[in-house]
């Protein structure tokens, strides 16, 4: 039976919670490290989708620690992080940021950005190539639930990226940051690649201004 039908009564809850430990090692390092978790329960298919049919409970662990490093020579700070996370969908993913930021004069400041993701599929996800001959997506004897959702595939990603900001007052600072995208099934590290999804690529411009008071 198609998805949609008679969800207009369906609701979903989430409770989430974040525990966090920041620790100035030096100087010039700091550390911070966080550790998530989310419970949820209600309606979680797509109903955009014919044939989407996901658990009504989902579960979610994150952990992600990060570390800043003040550069005296040159007076920039570089940032790392990696965030791991973790759901009752099966899937299990892995974050790398990396970001540079550079004073340059007269308020202006760049900073370049590389992220690099990569994930598993979900337990109950359908490769798009095992139903490109078929109308529906051939779900395993016994499964339950099922999805052709490619956000739920295994995939890895890059994005790179540059912020410019200026310094406008001791109180106002404006930014613009550009960002590029690109997601391919043959860049996850772990899981069953699709190789039936195509390639994506998206770019985004950000323009902020912020204001202390």
């Amino acid at each position: 039976m198609p998805q949609g039908v008679g969800i207009a009564n369906q609701s979903k809850k989430i409770t989430a919670g974040l525990i966090g430990l920041t620790r100035i090692l030096t100087p010039n390092d700091i550390t911070q490290f966080n550790l998530g978790y989310s419970h949820g329960s209600g309606y979680y298919s797509d109903p955009y989708k014919v044939y989407d049919n996901r658990p009504d409970t989902r579960n979610i662990t994150t952990f992600m620690t990060r570390w800043n490093h003040h550069f005296n020579g040159g007076n920039g700070t570089a940032r790392l992080s990696y965030r791991y996370y973790t759901d009752s969908f099966g899937i299990r993913a892995h974050t790398l940021d990396t970001e540079y930021v550079q004073p340059i004069s007269n308020g202006w400041t760049v900073g370049p950005l590389l992220r690099f993701y990569t994930q598993n599929e979900a337990d109950f996800y359908i490769a798009t190539t095992s139903s490109a001959e078929t109308s529906a997506p051939p779900v395993p004897a016994g499964q339950r639930y099922s999805t052709e959702d490619q956000r739920l595939s295994a995939f890895g990603a890059l994005t790179f990226g540059l912020k410019v900001t200026k310094k406008l007052s001791d109180d106002v600072n404006f930014d613009v940051k550009y960002e590029r995208y690109h997601q391919r099934s043959n860049w996850a590290l772990a899981g069953k690649k699709d190789t039936g999804l195509a390639e994506f690529n998206a770019q985004s411009f950000q323009v902020g201004l912020t204001c202390l008071f």
